[in-house]
């Protein structure tokens, strides 16, 4: 194998290297943004399932805040 066929391999082979860290980057993007879907969802449905115990909450209590409050980080004052 002369110096330009070893050359040529060589670019081939970082060209195919750099391909692969392409994809696998594009592969790791597609998943982080499925992740902050799902995330979105979830806080999406925590804070649904909160007002609606507030909101049970109320009823529960004929209209009025209840003497002891839910205790969760995001709590509305």
């Amino acid at each position: 194998m002369d110096d330009r066929d070893e050359m040529r391999r060589l670019r081939a082979e970082e060209i195919g290297d750099e391909l692969a860290i392409r994809k696998e980057e594009q592969r790791i993007a597609g998943e982080e943004r499925d992740l902050e879907r799902e995330m979105k969802e979830f806080q999406d449905a925590e804070e649904r399932a909160e007002k609606q115990i507030e909101e049970e909450m109320r009823r529960e209590h004929w209209g009025r805040e209840p003497e002891r409050r839910p205790v969760w980080p995001n709590h509305r004052e």
